[in-house]
């Protein structure tokens, strides 16, 4: 299916090689007793891997264009979005500034390490809630407005209206696949927190009119009012092409545990699961719980169905997570 000229002409910043894999998970499926097929977002650059370079892609486009040279944004300390953004940054020449909670820990693990790597500058907030996080953001951006420089921001989750195409466009993408492997998904399962990734499939499933349901599996509520606000994302992505659509918001909230970034049994088990079936790695920040609701639900699915692995393996790594993981 071809995308909307309007969606095809949005400039993007090419950071990613595009289609991302699309396969049967036959070991995995035969151990939770349906068919599942994954879409890989996981796969690329390690610094680059992940949902959040697909808003990204639109994000830094657009901050190329406007002549900014430094990307400010923020998330929690093992921040897919962070990582991520700070790499994209690194890749087209900008600098990058990441406002993240938490307290500057004495060894950098995981996402830090890629963080790090790539040379963005890390201000830990402490203590805050995610309102805290975005002001910060804005303060960090008049500071570098006023030593001359021209910055970007980009909320949580690089979720805006400009992200959220990103993935309106994937879901073309996906549908084109699909049909090349002769397969009717019932459903798409993806993690979702803030928004961008869920807003733009169900946008693109708008737009196309045809397709899977899509099922968004919440991480954390980052929003006091996650369904309104992804709808409301939704529909100014939609704005930004000059569409006028309806959009089906499903989002579950049964999984997210004691909440985001705290890890659960369930999403340690369905981790483990994939590792031992298909050498395929989420994180228990964030992909995990979601394929921890695929799991979950599996029983009473109707096959096939299709989990997003919107990626964030890199979190694995941080010694808070990896005792449960292991069973230690």
């Amino acid at each position: 299916m071809t995308s909307p000229s309007s969606l095809s002409a949005v400039p993007r910043a090419g950071l990613i090689p595009l289609p991302t894999p699309f396969h049967l998970l036959e070991r995995f499926s035969e151990a939770v007793g349906v068919e599942v097929w994954a879409k890989r977002d996981d796969v690329g650059p390690v610094s680059l891997a992940g949902n959040k370079v697909r808003k990204l892609e639109y994000l830094l486009a657009d901050a190329l264009a406007s002549g900014c040279d430094v990307l400010v944004t923020t998330g929690a300390a093992q921040s897919n979005s962070a990582r991520a953004s700070a790499a994209a940054a690194a890749a087209v020449g900008m600098d990058a500034v990441l406002v993240l909670s938490g307290d500057e820990p004495a060894q950098p693990t995981g996402n830090l390490v890629v963080d790090r790597l790539v040379g963005a500058e890390i201000r830990f907030a402490g203590d805050v809630g995610w309102d805290r996080l975005d002001q910060m953001v804005r303060e960090v951006a008049s500071e570098l407005r006023a030593q001359g420089r021209n910055p970007y921001t980009a909320p949580v989750g690089c979720s805006s209206p400009l992200g959220a195409l990103g993935f309106a466009a994937a879901w073309f993408e996906l549908v084109d696949q699909i049909a090349s492997a002769g397969i009717s998904p019932s459903a798409v399962y993806h993690t979702s927190t803030s928004g961008g990734t869920h807003a733009g499939l169900i946008l693109g499933r708008a737009l196309g009119g045809e397709g899977p349901s899509v099922k968004g599996v919440s991480a954390g509520k980052v929003q006091d009012d996650p369904v309104a606000h992804h709808r409301d994302l939704a529909l100014e992505s939609a704005a930004l092409v000059g569409a006028e659509v309806d959009v089906e918001v499903s989002l579950d909230f049964s999984w997210i545990g004691p909440g985001y970034g705290v890890p659960t049994p369930e999403a340690d088990e369905a981790i483990r699961l994939l590792a031992r079936t298909e050498a395929i790695l989420c994180d228990p920040v964030y992909s995990g719980k979601g394929l921890a609701g695929l799991v979950g639900d599996a029983p009473s699915l109707d096959g096939p169905v299709v989990f997003w692995h919107t990626g964030g393996w890199h979190a694995l790594f941080h010694p808070a997570f990896t005792g449960s993981l292991l069973g230690r």
